[in-house]
């Protein structure tokens, strides 16, 4: 059969030469389509790349780390020319996760030593060496970094920079207020308004700048961050209505968390509790916005939110566990009694903080719910070694009453009877008369005959 194939491939490729040109007349055939149609392959996947770049950096500017983190995690191990952003991006994600160890390795790998990727790398690299707190390496870095963006930033934008360098290489006395002596506002362009503002919020240095902010005009007041930042400043000055008319017709982040701020001040506890969630609807990981939410979803009883907020929170390896078992609180008290024993259980699988009393109190309660008496006893009773007499009580009903958890958790109304207030009440003159079984002095003799209670006379 594949030789019939084959002769009569043969055949129509014969029939298809039907004019042979004479020999060196030959010419090339013409290209059928341009060089993107030859290279469909490689052109897609680098368009496809680029949309997973733009994707990524809109999610970076938004907070949102993990949509970030997703859409990077396709392309990083792809071969393409676009590896050098892959790496600067996973080091911008890192920092923002506060992994600074991890962003800074992304951020030392040899492809972005080289130009132009150092420039764009090398300031977020000197954050990372001042946090880590590693000295040597930053005094190496430091002026490299400037050397190599003399031509790409004003020399002005460093100036925050090399402050904060100083703070970490140079400290000494006066060194948060120098950059703020003798300085008039009113010469500087509005960006470089903004980077004085911003560095006396930084540095608690508002007061320095009190008096120069009466020199600004109204076109200053016309840039929304200028007005952002004097809402903020004026607030920890204390002047909360020249704060409150300085953010009043914002709409950023920061302005929404002022206005939270002030609202708490005049316990307008709801409306604040609207402003910080606006404020996290528009910068997801705002962290402001997070830490006051928290308190005020506990104290409003929006357990809902308060654990859809407290799954979003960064935190730290030294904050970990004490996020945790603020979800875990949350959880128990929105009933979902599951996802919280899961949580604690993983509590104390990583970490000895699960003996503190926090979590064994929020442990025994939720076992207690679940019906789950060895655990109940266990952690009521490290509950009660830490003089939790709550939990005392209840380890001591568990020892007595098996069935305590079933009780506790019946939706019928249970019924009892107040005799003890009755019989603390009346009184009692009436001797108590008890009705004589056994009279005592039988009892005596039978003793007698056996241990000779009373002597004999004759022995006397």
């Amino acid at each position: 059969m594949k030789v019939f194939i084959s002769i009569f491939l043969l055949i129509l490729e014969a029939g298809a030469i039907t004019a042979t040109p004479p020999r060196g007349k030959f010419e090339p055939l013409s290209l059928i389509g341009d060089t993107q149609e030859l290279n469909k392959v490689l052109f897609s996947d680098m368009a496809s790349q680029n949309a997973d770049l733009k994707k990524i950096k809109y999610y970076l500017i938004n907070g949102e780390t993990n949509l970030a983190k997703l859409h990077l995690s396709k392309i990083a191990y792809s071969q393409t020319k676009l590896r050098p952003i892959i790496f600067r991006y996973l080091g911008i994600v890192s920092f923002m996760e506060n992994e600074f160890e991890k962003s800074l390795d992304y951020l030392s790998l040899p492809q972005l030593q080289l130009m132009p990727n150092y420039q764009k790398i090398c300031t977020l690299k000197i954050l990372n060496l001042i946090v880590l707190d590693k000295k040597r390496d930053l005094s190496n870095e430091w002026p490299k970094c400037q050397e190599e963006n003399l031509n790409h930033f004003k020399s002005s934008h460093f100036d925050w920079l090399k402050l904060i360098v100083d703070l970490k290489l140079k400290p000494h006395q006066g060194i948060t207020t120098k950059p703020f002596k003798g300085i008039k506002l009113i010469s500087f362009d509005i960006d470089q308004i903004k980077m004085i503002l911003k560095m006396a919020l930084y540095l608690n240095q508002e007061k320095l700048i009190e008096e120069e902010l009466s020199d600004l005009t109204s076109d200053h007041y016309q840039d929304p961050e200028i007005r952002e930042l004097l809402g903020q400043i004026s607030f920890r000055l204390g002047q909360f209505k020249k704060s409150y008319r300085f953010v009043e017709g914002l709409e950023s982040p920061n302005a929404e968390n002022i206005k939270g701020n002030l609202y708490i001040l005049r316990k307008k506890y709801e409306l604040a509790y609207a402003q910080f969630k606006l404020a996290l609807q528009k910068k997801l990981n705002s962290q402001n916005a997070m830490e006051r939410i928290l308190p005020l979803a506990w104290f409003l009883g929006d357990w809902e939110e308060g654990a859809k907020v407290t799954e979003k929170v960064i935190a730290s390896p030294q904050t970990q566990i004490s996020k945790l078992t603020l979800l875990s609180a949350f959880y128990a008290q929105k009933g979902d009694y599951q996802k919280a024993r899961q949580t604690l259980e993983h509590i104390n699988s990583k970490s000895r903080k699960g003996q503190q009393i926090e979590v064994t109190q929020i442990y025994s309660f939720v076992s207690l719910m679940e019906n789950i008496p060895n655990l109940v006893k266990k952690q009521a009773s490290l509950s009660c070694d830490q003089y939790d007499l709550v939990n005392c009580w209840l380890g001591y009903q568990m020892e007595r009453w098996d069935a305590f958890p079933l009780v506790l958790r019946r939706e019928d109304k249970i019924s009892y009877k107040k005799d003890w207030q009755r019989l603390s009440a009346s009184k009692i003159n009436e001797p108590i008369k008890e009705q004589v079984f056994v009279n005592q002095l039988d009892i005596e003799e039978l003793d007698d005959k056996l241990i000779k209670l009373i002597p004999d006379a004759e022995n006397n």
